[in-house]
């Protein structure tokens, strides 16, 4: 069954950076990126679609001012920035899981400061409070949650089913055809490998 149809719009789910960052090296020099289209196209209805979203204070800190703004319309409704201050240096089990996240040879990054600290964070918290659902496309994260038995009752959203969300919520043909385009473009290594189908329809199992 296409796990898209197994998420419970009302269970939380904390939502790493780059889903928010999506296009946005075009954002500036096309409108079909810009933030006020993918606000339109889909950020909206996800943000609206989940009724217990957790941001963890480093995804928020890296996001930009303008995005900023859209998630702050909803928090302290369905949106909730979480942080892990009480429990770093002081929990015993949340410093193994954080570190067995850290350590993982897919997001150390002895280098820089902030590479990867985003998913690591958002992943040993959605770990350490039983958060099912992390969503990202950053594949070495996801590839993280398959490798570490800590994590692997956390289901990964991708971005190919955060846009299967947004068409779901329905749309004029315009918005339907950017949701279809912006899955040939962001979810093309997954369709390469085979692992989702070539088609936003396809994968949503309707026809074109």
């Amino acid at each position: 069954m296409n796990k898209f149809f197994e998420i419970k719009k009302d269970s939380p789910i904390i939502i790493d950076t780059c889903i928010f960052m999506v296009g946005i090296e075009k954002r500036h020099t096309d409108s079909a990126y810009s933030l006020d289209s993918m606000k339109k196209n889909w950020m909206n209805d996800v943000l609206s679609y989940f009724e217990n979203i957790k941001l963890h204070e480093v995804v928020y800190g890296e996001l930009d001012s303008d995005t900023k703004k859209i998630i702050d319309e909803h928090i302290g409704t369905n949106v909730e920035i979480v942080s892990d201050k009480d429990l770093f240096d002081s929990d015993p089990e949340f410093m193994r899981i954080f570190n067995e996240i850290h350590d993982h040879e897919l997001m150390y990054a002895p280098f820089s400061k902030t590479k990867n600290q985003g998913e690591v964070h958002s992943l040993a918290y959605a770990c350490y409070y039983g958060i099912p659902y992390f969503s990202s496309k950053d594949s070495d994260a996801c590839d993280v949650c398959n490798e570490i038995e800590d994590l692997k009752d956390i289901m990964v959203i991708g971005f190919e089913m955060i846009l299967g969300i947004a068409y779901k919520a329905g749309g004029n043909k315009e918005k339907r055809k950017a949701l279809k385009s912006l899955y040939k473009e962001f979810c093309a290594p997954k369709i390469r490998q085979g692992v989702i189908p070539k088609t936003l329809a396809e994968y949503l199992g309707e026809a074109e």
